[in-house]
């Protein structure tokens, strides 16, 4: 795995760029990620350039014998852009423009910011397109980060209503598959649809979903628009967009899967433990396989293009981190299959929103606690990092799946992620190598797939899990999974709809394990011989229908005391339970 650290140039003074760049390469860094928020510095006013400071520093990163990523400055148009062109703003719930002065400050679905953004990708292309030193592009920077993939702007109004109609071909046809009917809410034509802003309650689960689709569409449309001038003007550079895992407005797949590189940003502390880390990680990788893809594509190919160095300035306590922590992360990444990995950032920022965050260097240039710990992990990497081994398990995770049971909770807790990080964790607990594959992933070469929080019902969904089932896979249905349509709509048929027959058992009860009064003990579960454990935020209790149906786990105590959590029968396995724990005693019952 290559390392890497991300440098501002243009925040500090020239004098000390030389001996900055001497560092980098003392320390054993190969990669220098530089650009990605520096318009102002490039464009200062329309059209009057200023890259005699980039060409410097471009060249002195290949003269230390590094190599440079530039990222696209797009994430923070410049103020005399925002003034000059005010319909690039973006707009919150109320409809009204937000002020510039952060970043992301833009509306996706904006002509002018797409118009803008090709424009100055264009004048660095040909500029340094071919360098020699250029090892990728970084196209933009945390797309829907800070809320930002979707906006409620005039703009967006009229294109989602396009959007809409270009899926749903005429309005009876969307009212039908939303079910309008219901509060009264059937739409008479198009213009009657509107953005889901903030209403007297809750709005139509259809139309917050169409609405997240929307918006992610929009993003990637937009970063497809600088993508196509790299191509013409810098062709056979990697490109790749970096995303923190931690949103989830955006499809990272669709993002990703044109690159082939699943870039991410690891910031641990504002995840919420290690297990997750380690799923972002390995999702990293699977977000950039392509459809059809299996065990063979080896999980995909990822960078981590900003890793945590120490304490970071926006997650409320902002807890110190322990020597080694750092190393521990970057070593995490090389067995997880991470290509590159770049340290965020080179010297900590003594201006600007971001003054508190870590570095390789502090303020006055001494070396950071992490900076020994970047050095040992660049001198031991190449000789101790061995190439990934093929997958035993993949975990089915998707974005549609997850954003359904955001727009419609239900119970607290009880998110796509928490239920996907708590069997990913099991399956790495005993042993597994795991991808994360999206839902159109070729199965068939798995041992074992499991498919928690698996929402979405679909013909194409189901084809994908009764291939696996034919080739010999042993598929585990986790909870929450098999319920809604593609618009979100409660399926008519027993839950896990399409599956039931197969397994000859159908979801009885599903929510939180405790019962009213909310104080009395919950229900736990028991799987096989193990001691009886945390249900975990949500449990579905089943009903048996077959004979020959293996009842795996039941519920103990509470109010669901008895009742089956866990059968299987044949290949197919239906889990009920969320926790990790109870994951763990499936797998170690299941595997025996």
């Amino acid at each position: 795995m290559r390392l890497g650290v991300c440098w501002y140039p243009e925040q500090w003074p020239e004098q000390d760029w030389a001996d900055d760049l001497a560092r980098m390469a003392d320390l054993g860094l190969q990669v220098v990620r530089i650009g990605e928020f520096a318009w102002s510095a490039m464009e200062p006013a329309r059209d009057r350039w200023d890259l005699g400071w980039l060409d410097r520093a471009v060249e002195g990163i290949a003269d230390a014998g590094m190599r440079v990523v530039l990222g696209t400055p797009t994430a923070t148009p410049p103020v005399w852009l925002m003034r000059e062109r005010p319909e690039i703003r973006i707009a919150g719930t109320d409809g009204r423009a937000r002020p510039y002065g952060s970043r992301r400050h833009t509306c996706p679905t904006s002509p002018a910011y797409r118009e803008e953004s090709a424009r100055i990708v264009e004048v660095l292309a040909r500029r340094y397109g071919t360098h020699v030193a250029l090892d990728a592009w970084q196209i933009d920077n945390e797309p829907g980060n800070h809320d930002s993939a979707r906006c409620w702007c005039p703009a967006c109004q009229q294109a989602f209503r396009d959007w809409l109609q270009d899926r749903y071909g005429d309005i009876d046809a969307l009212n039908a598959r939303w079910g309008q009917a219901f509060w009264s809410m059937t739409y008479p034509d198009w213009s009657s649809v509107e953005l889901p802003a903030p209403t007297m309650t809750v709005h139509n689960p259809s139309l917050e979903l169409a609405h997240r689709r929307f918006a992610s569409n929009q993003v990637c449309e937009g970063l497809a628009v600088q993508r196509d001038v790299l191509a013409e003007h810098s062709p056979g550079v990697p490109t790749f967009t970096n995303l923190y895992m931690g949103d989830l407005d955006i499809d990272a797949r669709s993002v990703h899967r044109p690159n082939g590189i699943g870039a991410i940003d690891s910031y641990p502390h504002g995840l919420g433990d290690p297990a997750e880390v380690a799923f972002n990680l390995d999702l990293a990788r699977g977000t950039a396989m392509q459809a059809g893809d299996g065990v063979d594509a080896r999980g995909g190919r990822a960078w981590v293009v900003e890793q945590q160095p120490g304490p970071v300035n926006w997650t409320g306590d902002n807890p110190a981190v322990p020597p080694g922590q750092v190393g521990e992360w970057i070593d995490q990444a090389a067995t997880q299959g991470i290509d590159t990995l770049l340290v965020f950032r080179w010297r900590m920022a003594r201006a600007g929103q971001e003054q508190h965050h870590a570095a390789l260097l502090t303020h006055d240039r001494r070396e950071a606690p992490a900076y020994a710990e970047v050095r040992e992990a660049a001198r031991r990497l190449p000789a101790t990092a061995p190439p990934r081994r093929p997958a035993t398990a993949a975990v089915v995770a998707d974005y549609a799946d997850a954003w359904i049971p955001d727009i419609v909770p239900q119970t607290h807790g009880a998110s796509h992620r928490t239920l996907a990080v708590a069997a990913h964790r099991a399956l790495r607990a005993a042993g597994h190598v795991v991808d994360v594959v999206g839902d159109d992933a070729d199965l068939t070469g798995y041992g074992l797939v499991v498919l928690p929080a698996f929402h979405r019902v679909t013909p194409a969904r189901l084809a994908t899990v009764e291939a696996a089932l034919e080739a010999g896979v042993t598929v585990v249905v986790g909870p929450r999974s098999l319920v809604r349509d593609d618009d979100a709509v409660w399926v008519d048929t027993a839950t896990p709809s399409g599956l039931t027959g197969r397994l000859g058992a159908l979801v009885d009860r599903a929510g939180s394990p405790r019962g009213w009064p909310r104080d009395t003990p919950p229900s736990r579960v028991r799987i096989g011989d193990a001691e009886p454990c945390d249900a975990g935020p949500w449990l579905e209790t089943l009903e048996v229908q077959d004979d020959d149906v293996a009842v795996l786990g039941s519920a103990v105590g509470g109010p669901l005391d008895g009742a089956p959590v866990a059968v299987r029968r044949g290949g197919l396995v239906l889990m009920g339970a969320s926790s990790s724990r109870a994951w763990t005693s499936l797998l170690n019952n299941i595997q025996r």
